[in-house]
């Protein structure tokens, strides 16, 4: 069962926080996604329903006022689902709300407190023919607390979308509200990514566009703008990897896991683009 604690006040069972605006949990929701899609964090948006962030007393007013009847997969949390009764979270006014000051978190955290906070790097290869593909990913996991906690990660994964190719490259994995690895166990992540890996071979399209009558010179403006393209996404590859990394949600009920290309480190040929989901499975338990 989830843990749960009585605050010392309790709010009313009907409360609604001042100026806030009722939004109703769906089943994939956690407090990190919904408080992410309206500009805030999770802390900031339990703290506006509940006034407080202490995921006990959290978890009582979830029980009691949003109704949540579904715990999470390590069965300490409750999780937002669509069965819940009422159901209903509420998002602070646009204007007029005053931000909660919390104190900074410390990485040295206790032994009994960990982050959360787990990191690794792996290699991630696939491929992609037309409309289906296929993703596999092999990395080894650390916790940030101790290099003696770690454990293996697979991903099994496929790909839907428009492509052609194939490839593999090396990725940064970044965890974020992993209380414990096994969490990890059949978790399910999904998104969606582009591969623009083509290398040299931006100049074969313009060599055999060159043959077409009448499309010699659309071909030679398509490929300089496509070898262009490839350099701006490279970079744009390492903005993004900053910025994710960045906005890693550490509060959340279900572990944020992000997966991010290192730029530069891949060989391949390979263009799509895809929505791709995957299971993780831990196939060994953490050392140490």
């Amino acid at each position: 069962m989830p843990i749960e604690k009585a605050p010392n006040n309790p709010l009313p069972r009907n409360y609604v926080p001042p100026g806030g605006t009722p939004y109703r949990v769906r089943t994939n929701d956690d407090w990190g996604s919904v408080a992410k899609a309206h500009g805030l964090t999770a802390r900031d948006l339990m703290h506006f329903n509940y006034n407080t962030i202490d995921p006990p007393e959290v978890n009582w007013y979830l029980k009691r006022n949003a109704g949540c009847v579904k715990p999470t997969h390590d069965g300490k949390d409750w999780m937002f689902t669509s069965d819940a009764v009422p159901g209903i979270i509420f998002l602070p006014p646009k204007a007029g709300w005053k931000r909660p000051v919390f104190p900074p978190k410390s990485l040295a955290t206790k032994p009994d407190e960990p982050s959360g906070i787990w990191f690794g790097f792996g290699v991630q290869g696939g491929g992609h023919f037309f409309l289906v593909g296929k993703d596999t990913l092999e990395g080894c996991i650390y916790s940030l607390e101790s290099y003696q906690k770690r454990f293996w990660m697979n991903v099994d994964g496929w790909r839907l979308g428009p492509g052609l190719g194939g490839g593999a490259g090396a990725v940064l994995i970044l965890i974020g509200s992993l209380r414990a690895w096994n969490q990890l166990q059949g978790f399910m992540i999904g998104g969606w990514d582009l591969h623009a890996d083509l290398e040299e071979r931006w100049a074969d399209l313009g060599k055999a566009g060159s043959k077409i009558p009448g499309l010699a010179r659309i071909a030679k403006t398509v490929v300089k703008g496509a070898i262009k393209f490839e350099e701006w996404w490279k970079m744009a590859e390492i903005v993004r990897s900053v910025w994710e990394a960045v906005e890693l949600e550490t509060d959340a009920a279900e572990p944020d896991v992000k997966i991010l290309p290192i730029p530069f480190v891949s060989k391949g040929l390979e263009l799509s683009l895809y929505y791709g989901v995957g299971t993780i499975y831990v196939s060994a338990a953490p050392l140490g």
